[in-house]
């Protein structure tokens, strides 16, 4: 295994595309704490929308967020994916009449100038090797007024994750090089013209037993596991059978979140 420190982010996109193929089974367990509401409310709260308008939900995998944005909100949603497995996946849930889906990439949207009023990303913009280009077709599609969401992670809650510090320091390099941080995403979605651009840091407290983040990994439910080495994995698995054999005692895992907010 390629060590972490020396992946490239196109070697990091290559092998995350590869990766969200395999798991589309369970990749929606992975994703269980995962909750829309709080989302359609930071839309509706800058970017109104109604019946008329369309949401996109860019890089939707199986539909988690689409789904729900289409039976909490009045409008249009349509998602995208460039993964055909994905979408396949995603095709197998009963689809609200509001909710559509297409497959494409960022970088590239299949939609025409002005036709969309929100644009929402989970845990996508980290994937995108052609960030710029994509920030431009967000851009692009964006009625004026439009908002773009990005929700990722800032450096400060990644160094704060008790998984990348504790369990799986060998992660920590990759995840900070591949996460730009908020002060380098502002700067380029400003560049592009989007204005204003904020942020918002997001905090609920929650646990997760060292059982259960065990099975994350062995599942790879989530990417970063895609990049461990061998001995990564058996360094990592100990330390978690450590925690286990001594009683599974649930570990504070707060569910954190950075929502950069881009106006066009």
């Amino acid at each position: 295994m390629e060590q972490t420190s020396t992946v490239s982010l196109e070697k990091w996109r290559q092998v995350s595309k590869s990766h969200f193929s395999r798991i589309t089974s369970y990749y929606d367990q992975g994703r269980a704490f995962e909750q829309g509401r709080p989302w359609v409310e930071e839309i509706q709260l800058h970017t109104p929308v109604n019946e008329k308008d369309w949401v996109l939900d860019a890089g939707c995998g199986t539909g988690l967020f689409a789904t729900e944005f289409a039976r909490q909100m009045n409008v249009r949603v349509i998602g995208i994916d460039p993964a055909r497995a994905m979408l396949q996946q995603a095709l197998k849930k009963e689809r609200p009449v509001n909710l559509n889906w297409s497959q494409g990439a960022a970088e590239s949207l299949p939609l025409a100038d002005g036709t969309l009023k929100a644009v929402f990303m989970s845990q996508v913009w980290h994937h995108i090797l052609e960030r710029e280009k994509a920030g431009r077709e967000f851009f692009r599609c964006l009625k004026s007024g439009g908002g773009l969401y990005i929700k990722t992670y800032s450096h400060a809650q990644l160094k704060s994750r008790w998984d990348l510090r504790e369990i799986f320091p060998e992660l920590m390099p990759l995840m900070l090089k591949i996460y730009p941080d908020v002060p380098e995403m502002s700067q380029m979605l400003e560049g592009i013209g989007f204005a204003p651009v904020t942020s918002k840091a997001t905090y609920k407290e929650d646990f997760m037993r060292p059982s259960q983040m065990l099975k994350l990994m062995r599942e790879k439910a989530w990417s970063m596991f895609s990049f461990l080495s061998p001995e990564g994995i058996s360094e990592g698995e100990a330390r978690l059978q450590a925690l286990i054999s001594a009683g599974d005692q649930p570990v504070l895992y707060p569910e954190v979140h950075l929502l950069m907010i881009a106006r066009r």
